[in-house]
């Protein structure tokens, strides 16, 4: 028996012993996108008017009242608001009185304070739990960034998601503060680095046109590839937290359905994984 195989067994025992409820392992940031003023979240509208970029916005005369500009080349987006409108009719005396209001949709630009100079951010990372870095773990991670030359490693900004862009070959997790337990730190980083593994040139299992959609059985494939990659990478680093391995078991349970359409699927994700593994911690051992 060897560690791939060990950790193949344990999450199919856990996989059958049914569902696990999963929980993200970080927090310390607000989510979606703020007011950077009033730190107020925008309307569900709003969050989507304004895509995927989470984060504080401000209006252009905020940006001018606190002292900063906005960068060349740097473009607005749009959210929008009701405002009530006063409804008036003049009385048998000549005067115009209120009768009650109606509302008008709104718009005004807001620019993310990244497109901006002299504003800093207000988010920042929660202070508390601190954590020692494992060394092992961290000499894994960074013997590998350091050895692909366009892989990017981003840890270094208060975030609220963990992703893998294959357009831009980088890796984003949030910080190590944020996480309650540092082994879910490990684990999430190590996740998000066996993705990185699937483009030509590395592992290969991206094609070249673009990644699998959400859902589909090709995206549930990959991630159970990255989350049995993680859970190798863990046990490799000494990193044998009962809870961490509970919490990544839980993950998959939402790709169960999947899992059980193809019975193939374990087997595939499971040599996979080892193959991800290898390549990240540089074993060329057959």
């Amino acid at each position: 028996m060897n560690i791939y195989q060990i950790i193949t067994d344990k999450v199919i025992t856990q996989l059958e012993q049914g569902i696990i409820p999963w929980h993200k392992p970080w927090g310390g940031v607000a989510t979606g996108a703020i007011n950077y003023v009033s730190r107020k979240p925008y309307s569900l509208l709003n969050q989507i008017l304004l895509g995927d970029r989470q984060g504080e916005w401000l209006t252009f005369n905020q940006i001018k009242n606190l002292g900063g500009s906005i960068k060349k080349g740097a473009k607005s987006s749009f959210v929008v608001f009701w405002s009530q409108v006063p409804i008036t009719k003049t009385n048998e005396d000549g005067d115009e009185i209120c009768v009650g209001t109606r509302p008008i949709l709104r718009y005004y630009n807001v620019f993310h304070v990244n497109d901006t100079t002299g504003i800093p951010s207000k988010i920042v990372a929660s202070e508390e739990p601190k954590h020692n870095p494992i060394n092992k773990a961290e000499v894994m991670i960074y013997d590998y960034v350091d050895r692909e030359s366009t892989l990017k490693f981003i840890n270094d900004k208060p975030s609220d998601k963990a992703c893998y862009s294959p357009a831009f070959d980088m890796v984003q997790v949030p910080m190590m503060e944020q996480f309650q337990e540092i082994g879910e730190y490990y684990s999430t980083a190590f996740h998000e680095l066996t993705h990185s593994t699937m483009i030509k040139g590395r592992c290969d299992r991206k094609s070249d046109s673009s990644f699998h959609a959400f859902g589909s059985k090709e995206y549930s494939k990959e991630e159970l590839v990255a989350e049995m990659g993680a859970a190798m990478l863990c046990s490799i680093a000494g990193i044998e937290a009962e809870s961490v391995f509970k919490n990544s078991v839980a993950y998959l349970q939402g790709w169960l359905k999947a899992f059980k359409q193809d019975n193939k699927m374990i087997v595939y994700a499971a040599s996979q994984a080892e193959k991800a593994v290898k390549y990240i911690i540089n074993d060329n051992e057959e």
